[in-house]
């Protein structure tokens, strides 16, 4: 590895990081200078590489050494600082740089975060059947309960977002149909497309809760027969209970899962698939982070750190590519 291949990969990183940050309506003089100063300390790490002879892959020894040469007792927090800028941007190395290690965090006081879990199709499958089988006697209550989880899979929004999600947020006749998504987690709003399947089924709950309210007016989308909006604790229930019914469990070491799982594999799905098609995932990488709501692109790139199925798929493209510019 060159330095100034290295260097190359900062230089993409910093692009996705300043594009992600303008977008953000709070953006202004702090969050730039915010900016500079991670940048900063960026090409600090890569020049203290290059002085260590330019070790490859990157290893986490030389990690802690960089942050342990920079180390000053009446600064901790310092320390922490340089260690996740640098650790994030060795979460997107490692995507295409497999042997690349991203080292775990040494500070205490922060936990590791859990593989989130991952639907399969045929779990999704039974999800859906299995909301039939629910002792439900309101077929209004099963048709809002299946439109519910149908949104949450195909669009990877956040469980409050759909629960507050307002009638004159919903742009079905326009191209394409498309949902308002108002200043949510973090303060952003966003416009979340939808693909026909999921307008027309949202279509049709539509047209059923017109029928229920008869002629009243509602504004939130989700409710039940008296009109009232779905709240968070009884949707969780009831996922729970449909989890049951569907048969499906966690495994040892992986999250529960849940209502936010649904985002998970949103997200997850959507990367696998760019791979395979062998988009380029770097450049719309961002996108997807705008469109899921996330703060920075860091959270998105959590995910393909975080799944061995999207990390195999990135590895064989990865070898792809290689033995390509072997031939050449």
């Amino acid at each position: 590895m060159t330095l100034s291949k290295l260097s190359a990969y900062l230089d993409q990183f910093l692009v996705i990081r300043r594009t992600m940050a303008e977008a953000n309506p709070h953006f202004g003089a702090f969050h730039r200078r915010l900016l500079r100063y991670k940048e900063k300390l960026l090409r600090r790490f890569l020049a203290f590489w290059q002085e260590q002879g330019r070790p490859w892959p990157i290893r986490s020894s030389c990690v802690l050494d960089w942050i342990t040469a920079g180390s000053h007792p009446e600064h901790p927090y310092r320390d922490q600082h340089h260690f996740y800028t640098l650790r994030a941007f060795l979460q997107q190395l490692r995507t295409f740089e497999p042997e690349t290690e991203v080292p775990e965090s040494p500070f205490q006081f922060r936990r590791p975060r859990r593989r989130p879990y991952i639907f399969s199709e045929g779990e999704l499958v039974r999800l859906m059947s299995a909301t039939k089988r629910l002792r439900l006697f309101d077929p209004f209550r099963v048709s809002t309960i299946r439109t519910l989880i149908g949104l949450l899979a195909s669009t990877g929004l956040r469980i409050g977002e759909v629960l507050w999600l307002k009638l004159e947020d919903t742009k079905l006749t326009a191209t394409p149909p498309y949902l308002v998504i108002r200043e949510t987690k973090f303060g952003k709003s966003r416009n979340v497309a939808l693909h026909s399947t999921a307008r027309y089924h949202l279509c049709k709950y539509l047209s059923e809760r017109t029928k229920v309210l008869g002629g009243r007016r509602v504004e939130f989308v989700f409710i039940n027969r008296l009109g009232k909006r779905l709240n968070y604790h009884s949707q969780r229930m009831m996922f729970i209970r449909l989890l049951k019914r569907a048969g499906i469990i966690s495994m040892t070491g992986q999250r529960r899962p849940s209502l936010h799982s649904f985002r998970h594999t949103f997200a997850v799905k959507r990367l696998t698939q760019w791979h395979r098609d062998r988009r380029n995932v770097q450049a719309l990488l961002p996108h997807l982070s705008v469109y899921l709501g996330h703060v920075g692109p860091e959270n998105t790139y959590w995910y393909l750190t975080a799944t061995p199925e999207l990390l195999q798929t990135a590895a064989r493209l990865f070898d792809r590519q290689q033995n390509k510019g072997v031939s050449k």
